[in-house]
């Protein structure tokens, strides 16, 4: 029962037609006070001289999901989402991460339904960072699928019903193995947060309990274990180390600007 009390977050792929992604959204079921997000590729429109068959404009796609959506319930917050390319893997994931954590608490299911195959791949992505540091940040994972090609006939003639086109996954593995005081160390970095002495100082700040502060030590061991760990490089600047997220560390933790 406490299971069905937090919201959902949907996640959906789309691209160039709502056909998977309807019947993506109709398998997660969202209801008023749950949050979809509509994740689509740049660009929003493409030439006309390029798109064949039955294909729509993505911004068109996107509005008839918008419509979709509101006949379902009309209650259920939906996001807009287009990603970039050229901004990368652990841009855009970072992103999404991001859009997602403002939500919660929630459990997150995602299809994978439509659009260009990198979108999958930012999900499946998503999926795995989400899985490391969720229990840090009030996320759970409800349930990750993906769907067969879409508007195929060969595809529709060898598999007649929708649910044969989903294949669930079995279970969501982590992209890293994550400490809770390697997980807040980590998210400081994310913040801007790159020498021991501002990471221990901030860290100090937060912590409600003496018992709950750390030593300069024990961040220095923290940080050797990030490191081992390719979440964080450094390098020496004057008498102090200088510490960035890698793009494992990025997608875990860094911050992006939302649009």
């Amino acid at each position: 029962m406490e299971k069905l009390s937090v919201r959902k977050c949907v996640v959906v792929s789309v691209g160039l037609y709502p056909g998977n992604a309807k019947h993506a959204l109709a398998r997660a079921g969202p209801v008023g006070g749950d949050v979809v997000f509509l994740v689509n590729s740049e660009p929003r429109i493409v030439p006309e001289g390029i798109l064949r068959g039955r294909r729509e404009q993505p911004i068109q796609t996107m509005e008839a999901l918008h419509k979709f959506i509101n006949e379902l319930d009309s209650e259920v917050n939906v996001v807009d989402v287009w990603l970039d390319p050229k901004d990368g893997i652990a841009t855009s994931v970072a992103r999404l991460r991001s859009l997602i954590e403002a939500y919660v608490p929630c459990r997150v299911i995602i299809g994978m339904a439509g659009g260009f195959r990198w979108l999958s791949t930012a999900l499946m992505f998503l999926a795995l960072a989400l899985a490391s540091v969720g229990p840090y940040v009030g996320i759970t994972m409800d349930s990750v699928f993906a769907m067969l090609e879409e508007e195929s006939p060969s595809v529709r003639a060898l598999f007649k019903s929708v649910e044969e086109r989903v294949i669930p996954w079995p279970v969501v593995p982590k992209l890293a193995d994550l400490m809770l005081d390697e997980y807040r160390v980590l998210r400081l970095i994310g913040l801007g947060k790159h020498r021991a002495k501002d990471i221990l100082n901030e860290y100090r700040k937060e912590c409600k309990k003496v018992s709950e502060c750390m030593s300069m030590a024990k961040v220095q061991r923290i940080l050797v274990r990030l490191v081992r760990k390719r979440l964080i490089n450094y390098e020496k600047r004057g008498k102090a180390h200088h510490y960035e997220l890698t793009p494992l560390g990025t997608i875990l933790v860094g911050t992006v600007k939302t649009q």
